[in-house]
């Protein structure tokens, strides 16, 4: 299927940078409601991106299955010197753009405490804020290499698609996986330990 960008993409692509874009601008929305101390709806801004980053990342998986890798199919100087560096950095940016999500909205709900209505920072509130401010600044990195990537695959050079690249090929599909599965594993752990506490065990 023919993209709607009006590029050399198809439309699995095009769905995949505009629904990122979509999914950022909620999450910049949510940190400026934040910033403007409006407790309750940075939460529920939160809880909503955080929905979306992971229907997002289901959304790129399902991508990579269907349509399979994009090769880079400008030259070969191109492709090692600025091509792999950039899609590399935006995997590991990525990859830490989720496990953060994970773990600041985690710290939010620890954090804060209903009072007159308002959702309000009480415990160690600069641990939250902070925290927010690196997922945020590392979700523009993630978003500004991905349309980098996104340029050079399907603007500036023609795609190079190859048949044998897979899922299983994927730096970022593979990068993410871990990324969701490492988030699981310290929300099990916190769960685990805060059981143990109770129980005195």
């Amino acid at each position: 299927m023919h993209g709607f960008l009006g590029t050399k993409a198809d439309f699995w692509w095009d769905l995949t940078i505009t629904s990122e874009t979509i999914v950022f601008s909620c999450l910049f929305f949510g940190a400026y409601l934040g910033r403007k101390h409006r407790g309750t709806a940075h939460h529920n801004s939160m809880l909503l991106s955080t929905i979306l980053v992971a229907g997002w990342f289901l959304m790129y998986l399902a991508q990579q299955y269907i349509v399979g890798i994009i090769g880079f199919g400008g030259p070969q100087m191109v492709k090692y010197m600025v091509y792999y560096p950039i899609i590399i950095f935006h995997s590991l940016v990525s990859t830490a753009a989720l496990i953060l999500t994970g773990v600041v909205v985690f710290n939010g709900f620890m954090s804060t405490e209903v009072a007159n209505g308002q959702r309000v920072l009480k415990k160690n509130p600069l641990v939250h804020k902070r925290l927010g401010w690196v997922t945020l600044l590392s979700f523009v990195f993630s978003i500004s290499t991905a349309y980098t990537v996104y340029a050079m695959l399907f603007v500036i050079y023609n795609p190079a698609r190859t048949p044998t690249y897979g899922i299983k090929s994927s730096i970022g599909a593979l990068s993410g996986i871990g990324a969701f599965v490492l988030v699981g594993l310290l929300v099990l752990f916190w769960y685990l330990n805060r059981s143990r506490i109770r129980t005195g065990v």
